[in-house]
């Protein structure tokens, strides 16, 4: 009884949302309003954009392609793709275009959190630790891996800074307190996450700050595509490609992650074409955990 009513209710929600034509969805966390239609770029009445990418999503049907303004501020939000509205077909693939914009997920600690260490050395005990980014305003902060904490004053240098086991540290400029430097720590988990569905494209984001990945195709991601993404300064990874998730990710830039530029693990495969893939002594470019990944058409086989 229980799989029929769950085999109902999926029939419904795939009724309500197919549609004949696909539609253009426009977002503008400057200008927009989460109670107008969001069919207009610009506000017209009850017509133009909305504020936020969760609202356009909510309004989405398959098909549609979603258009992000790009303004000054940053959308310090993150989203989910997935279910039977939030999808395309090969001939009409759900897009989402980012036009440049901004998709951040740092915050800022609440007035008094940073406690002075030592020396010019203040700490930060973030909600979320295992993975973690500092930023000095919407820029990345020189992190400095160190395994030995004693004489940090001495180990760190002005504007660096260290993830500890239970804290952030960071050093500041002599006679500076941290309130100086409009410091922002990750505090949202996942930029985007792909999750059962199919046909999805981003394209020309820049997705940064979060505590995990910028992008997340956690499973029954199929036949998805990332275009012209730069995903930089995330805890974990810039791209996490995962379970049965089938992902291109093209002419995109990923740099300064946490642990990895790109994971790929389960029996996901990934393909790369004209990425700039960034590697350092600190950081793995590709973290392969299982499944397959291809760069330019060559198989990849870890060194």
């Amino acid at each position: 009884m229980r799989t029929w009513v769950m085999l109902l209710a999926l029939a419904v929600a795939l009724a309500a949302c197919r549609v004949g034509v696909s539609r253009d969805l426009y977002v503008n966390n400057v200008i927009g309003n989460e109670n107008l239609s969001g069919m207009r770029e610009l506000p017209n009445e009850r017509q133009g954009p909305v504020r936020s990418i969760q609202r356009a999503l909510r309004l989405a049907q398959p098909g549609d392609h979603v258009h992000i303004a790009r303004t000054d501020a940053p959308y310090r939000e993150q989203i989910s793709i997935s279910g039977p509205c939030l999808r395309g077909r090969a001939d009409r693939p759900f897009i989402i275009s980012g036009n440049g914009a901004v998709l951040d997920g740092t915050v800022v600690a609440e007035q008094g959190a940073w406690q002075h260490e030592a020396g010019d050395v203040f700490a930060l005990r973030p909600r979320r630790l295992t993975y973690q980014q500092l930023y000095r305003a919407s820029t990345p902060a020189k992190r400095v891996r160190l395994v030995d904490f004693t004489a940090v004053d001495e180990r760190l240098q002005p504007l660096q800074w260290a993830l500890a086991s239970d804290r952030i540290l960071f050093r500041v400029e002599h006679g500076q307190l941290p309130a100086a430097y409009e410091l922002r720590h990750a505090g949202l988990q996942t930029g985007i996450t792909l999750y059962n569905t199919e046909h999805v494209r981003i394209e020309n984001f820049i997705v940064q700050g979060f505590q995990q990945d910028g992008i997340n195709a956690h499973e029954l991601a199929r036949d998805c595509v990332i275009a012209g993404v730069e995903c930089r300064a995330n805890g974990r990874s810039g791209i996490s490609v995962g379970g049965l998730s089938r992902v291109n990710i093209d002419n995109s830039n990923l740099y300064d992650n946490g642990v990895a530029q790109l994971r790929v693990e389960g029996q996901a495969r990934a393909a790369l074409e004209a990425c700039d893939v960034a590697e350092s002594p600190e950081t793995l470019a590709y973290d392969v955990q299982g499944g397959e990944l291809t760069i330019d058409g060559k198989l990849y086989v870890a060194p």
